[in-house]
């Protein structure tokens, strides 16, 4: 029995494209006291692009994050599936007051769209009230790539996640409070793609992607690394400009984060935006408040598990 909703102990596990990360916290009335950290390099290659070449190494790995954290069966655990396997829609609907209502409107419309079985997905929604409707962001996933993930932990004898994110929300949650009022860019880079997501006012907009990532420069090569990251800044201005124009927003951008699957390299990136006018640009551990050393997409997702449980 998962009693993840008393749970005093809150772990994040993040299943990198490299790595398997863990972070294992304890909240203690209003106060938070980091336990433990984890970080666990696969022994061999196991994506080709953003298909899996060897689960095992993924469950191995999986299984020594949660022997060091001691993860328990009590324990609130969070965890992201692939960016790769979450589709996202953007929506308006008429207004609605349950969730469960927009979710079945929203299901209703990407059954039609894509033609598939309402039986085979899994949706949930983000949505922002406006004036005369709603602007409704819906997340698409298929029950059987949720069941392959959840059999990764069954095989690493894990308990299952109370939470299981999208992997590109996975840095959020660190950072919303901290975004202040405008406009602000969250850009995370992962193996084959970037995503931009656009925040107005500390709250989630919009989110779009760019066909470029880690896997496109070799390690211990500074020309290459160079050339990849000054494209892709030109990439990265290109799409922000069109997604606030878009989505009709006249504010000017204040912030831009920077966080990427090669932590290591984020500083060169950092360094090509500033030569762009975006405002603030800064990476992610920066604009966090973060050491270098603490797994960030782990430490977010078992905070995404303490704010869960606060809500409860």
């Amino acid at each position: 029995m998962n009693l993840g909703i008393f749970s005093t102990f809150y772990v994040g596990i993040d299943i990198g494209r490299y790595k398997i990360e863990g972070v294992k916290i304890k909240k203690s009335g209003k106060n938070l006291q980091f336990i433990n950290q984890v970080s666990v390099p696969y022994s061999t290659k196991v994506f080709d692009d953003d298909e899996i070449v060897d689960e095992n190494e993924i469950i191995s790995s999986l299984g020594k994050v949660g022997k060091t954290l001691k993860v328990d069966v009590e324990d609130f655990i969070v965890t992201s599936i692939f960016n790769d396997k979450v589709l996202f829609r953007q929506m308006k609907m008429p207004k609605m007051t349950k969730k469960n209502q927009i979710i079945d409107a929203a299901k209703f419309q990407i059954v039609k769209e894509l033609s598939i079985s309402s039986a085979n997905i899994t949706v949930d929604v983000d949505v922002l009230q406006e004036t005369d409707n709603l602007s409704v962001s819906a997340f698409i996933v298929r029950n059987e790539d949720i069941e392959k993930f959840k059999n990764f932990f069954f095989k690493a004898n894990l308990p299952m996640p109370d939470i299981l994110d999208a992997g590109y929300f996975k840095f959020n949650y660190l950072v919303e409070k901290k975004l202040g009022s405008g406009i602000s860019v969250l850009a995370f880079e992962d193996n084959a793609s970037t995503y931009i997501q656009i925040f107005k006012d500390g709250r989630f907009i919009v989110i779009d992607s760019i066909p470029m990532g880690t896997a496109e420069f070799e390690e211990d090569n500074p020309a290459a690394e160079n050339i990849h990251y000054l494209q892709l800044s030109d990439e990265v201005q290109r799409l922000v400009r069109m997604l606030i124009s878009r989505q009709s927003l006249q504010m000017p951008v204040n912030n831009v984060i920077c966080v990427s699957e090669k932590m290591g390299h984020v500083d060169e990136w950092v360094k090509n935006l500033k030569e762009a006018d975006m405002g603030n640009i800064s990476s992610y551990c920066d604009f966090a408040g973060l050491k270098k050393d603490v797994p960030a997409g782990a430490y977010s997702l078992a905070m995404r598990g303490v704010l869960q449980n606060a809500k409860s």
